[in-house]
């Protein structure tokens, strides 16, 4: 039984551009590993996918092409004790146990990890899918264990969420929020309910409601207990909102705090929530420069851009989330008169949304396009 993978969308495309180095065609490479040329044909158009990284393995033997199509196929198998409890939950909701919530939180890790890969799109409907179980499960359990579910549920939540916004669904990631945030303060999770008030901050930026972007990162920034990378991202956003509605001196200063606080979260050693495993430093670059990009400092953006950009993991450097820093990167070229950098960067983020089907970007990229004339 083939083991379940996630395919990075660039696979298609990859694959093309090997072959064509190779100057091979379909039935050629089909002679050299034994794969139908249709079968070829639909996987370079997207219309299948591998079904096992041994496929990728296969075709980049025949190609010479050193692990590159391998390293877009990424193993999702559950180990057998997980995959277990997870197939025992879904048929028996009202037999849920301890084992059966640590399984799900393992899911939940892999998910996370797996949208710094191939973006969003492709793991919403999983996603959504392991959502369902959780909330199914959530009403049949009592006592110490539900409290342990609410809070699974809410980091499903929370996650899901995301998914939606990167995806542009902004009213489904605004109920998701809802419910993570009535599961948080059930059980009091401060954590929680600050992360949650942080992203409904996000929505809003995303929505262009300034009002709500400030309005929701000062209701996040108010209880003074949560995680310190979360307090400094929140000091960020709040400039970017604070800048948006004119307010510069009240931006420079939740700027300020926000610098002072990232570097501080660089620093943490103490327990961090298990969401928020991103917050590194070139991630707090990025946030930085965002900032000065918003407040009209581009010269100082630009700065802060690169050197985020520079410090990614390579696992990162193509993620859909990082075509947002390329378009703001972009708009801080185009007005220190940089024209043919500002061009890199939407062409850039242009092939993140394309590799990572994110409609969204897409549109902002081709916004910013037609602003530089390309």
């Amino acid at each position: 039984m083939p083991r379940p993978v996630a395919v990075d969308p660039r696979f298609g495309a990859e694959l093309r551009r090997l072959r064509g180095q190779r100057d091979m065609s379909l039935r050629q490479l089909g002679q050299a590993t034994s794969y139908s040329h249709t079968y070829l044909w639909e996987l370079e158009t997207g219309r299948k996918q591998p079904g096992g990284v041994d496929v990728a393995e296969r075709l980049d033997a025949a190609l010479h092409s050193g692990g590159t199509l391998a390293a877009l196929v990424i193993d999702t198998a559950l180990d057998p004790d997980t995959a277990g409890r997870l197939d025992w939950m879904v048929a028996r909701p009202r037999t849920v146990d301890t084992p059966a919530v640590d399984a799900l939180h393992t899911i939940l890790e892999q998910q996370r990890r797996l949208d710094d890969v191939i973006g969003a799109v492709p793991l919403v409907g999983p996603t959504m899918s392991h959502f369902d179980v959780v909330r199914a499960a959530l009403g049949s359990v009592r006592g110490e264990l539900r409290d342990d579910m609410l809070d699974l549920a809410a980091q499903w939540a929370q996650f899901a969420a995301w998914l939606h916004l990167a995806a542009g669904s902004l009213e489904m990631a605004g109920q998701l929020l809802d419910q993570a945030c009535g599961w948080a303060v059930e059980t009091d999770n401060h954590e929680m309910l600050t992360t949650v008030l942080s992203y409904q901050g996000h929505r809003a930026w995303l929505a262009g409601d300034v009002g709500a972007l400030v309005g929701l990162t000062r209701a996040a920034l108010r209880d003074r207990r949560a995680y310190i990378g979360q307090r400094a991202y929140d000091y960020y956003q709040l400039a970017r909102g604070l800048a948006l509605a004119g307010e510069e001196r009240a931006s420079d200063e939740a700027l300020r705090i926000g610098v002072d606080l990232a570097d501080e979260a660089v620093e943490h050693r103490g327990p961090t929530p298990a969401w928020h495993y991103y917050r590194t430093p070139a991630f707090f670059r990025l946030e930085r420069g965002l900032a000065l990009q918003v407040a009209g400092r581009y010269a100082e953006a630009v700065e802060h851009f690169a050197a985020g950009l520079a410090g990614l993991d390579p696992g990162s450097r193509r993620a859909e989330w990082v075509g947002d820093y390329l378009v703001h990167l972009g708009l801080a070229h185009e007005a220190t008169g940089a024209r043919d950098d500002a061009g890199a960067a939407v062409i850039e983020a242009a092939s993140i949304a394309e590799a990572t089907r994110s409609t969204r970007l897409a549109r902002r990229a081709v916004e910013l396009e037609r602003r530089l004339g390309l």
